[in-house]
C-alpha cells in the first residue's frame, strides 16, 4: 500500500508530485480489457502522468471499477471508465436497427446496450453481464479508441496487445474498416492476424502503417516489422507527460489506457 497525503493507492507507480496533488485537479482513468484492467493519474491541466498501474483479470472482483475507485479517499475531480465488453459488435450508426435480435446470432446473445459517440458516425451493441449492467457512465473501449485514431493520414492498423487476447482497429482517414478483438497466444499469432487483415482489406504491406502498443509491445514490433512498411509505437508525450521519476516506467505498454 502506499499512502499519500490524500490517496491511498494499491501499485507503486507514483510520481512524488502526487503526495502534493489536489484530487479536485486530477483526471482518473481506468480501462477494463479482457485481460485485467488498468489506471492512472495524471494532472487535467498539465497531463502530467502521476500514477499508473494494472490488475490482471484474476485479482479483480464483481466490480471492478468500484474496487478501483474505492483505492482513492479522495477521489479525482474528473473520472473516464471504458470497458472492451467481450460480446461487441460494431456498425455505422444508420444501419444499427432498433430490433437487436439479430445480434444473438453474432454474440451468442442478445445485445442488451448500445453504446454511441456524438463524433463517431458508428454505435457498438453489446451483451453486457448482471454485473456489467449495474456500472453506469462506463464508455465502450472502441468509441474512445477510435475517436482518438480518427485523424489518422493514410492507411493504418492500431494493435493493442493485452497479454491473451488483441484489439485491431484499420483507419483510413475517419474511414473505419475493421475493430475486432482477437486472441494473441505468439507473435506469429500476430503475423497471421495482419497478414489476413490485409489481404482481407487488400491493403498493400509496402505502404501500410502499424501501432502497436501493449504487452511485451517492442519484441512484438520487432517481429512483426520487415513484413510491413512502417511499424511503431505510441507517441507517449501526446498523452501525458512523463517525469523522470517515472522513467523506470514502461508506459508504452498502456497504450490503449493512455488514449481513453
Amino acid at each position: 500500500m502506499v499512502i499519500t497525503r490524500t490517496h491511498t493507492v494499491k501499485q507503486t507507480n507514483i510520481d512524488p508530485a502526487f503526495e502534493s496533488a489536489k484530487a479536485e485537479n486530477c483526471t482518473l482513468s481506468i480501462l477494463r480489457e479482457q485481460d485485467g484492467l488498468s489506471f492512472l493519474v495524471k494532472n487535467s491541466t498539465t497531463n502530467q502522468l502521476y500514477m499508473i498501474g494494472c490488475l490482471p483479470g484474476s485479482d479483480l472482483s464483481v466490480e471492478p471499477f468500484q474496487e478501483v475507485m474505492s483505492f482513492f479517499p479522495q477521489i479525482p475531480g474528473k473520472v473516464v471508465l471504458a470497458s472492451d465488453f467481450a460480446s461487441s459488435t460494431l456498425l455505422p450508426a444508420p444501419l444499427m436497427p432498433k430490433d437487436l435480435g439479430w445480434t444473438k446470432h453474432l454474440l451468442g446473445q442478445k445485445a442488451n446496450k448500445i453504446f454511441s459517440f456524438n463524433k463517431l458516425e458508428c454505435k457498438a451493441a453489446a451483451f453486457l453481464t448482471s454485473s456489467e449492467i449495474k456500472e453506469q457512465e462506463i464508455e465502450h473501449n472502441w468509441l474512445l479508441q477510435l475517436e482518438k485514431m480518427s485523424q489518422s493520414k493514410g492507411k493504418k492498423i492500431w494493435v493493442d496487445l493485452g497479454g491473451r487476447t488483441a484489439n485491431f482497429y484499420a483507419l483510413e482517414g475517419k474511414k473505419i474498416y475493421l475493430v475486432n478483438n482477437l486472441p494473441i497466444e505468439s507473435k506469429e499469432d500476430l503475423l497471421y492476424h495482419l497478414g489476413n487483415i490485409t489481404e482481407q482489406l487488400k491493403w498493400n504491406r509496402e505502404t501500410l502503417h502499424l501501432e502497436i502498443t501493449g504487452v511485451a509491445h517492442s519484441a512484438y514490433r520487432a517481429f512483426v516489422k520487415p513484413y510491413f512498411f512502417n511499424v511503431e509505437g505510441i507517441k507517449v508525450s501526446k498523452y501525458v507527460k512523463v517525469s523522470s521519476a517515472m522513467n523506470e516506467v514502461d508506459i508504452a505498454s498502456f497504450g490503449a489506457l493512455l488514449r481513453i
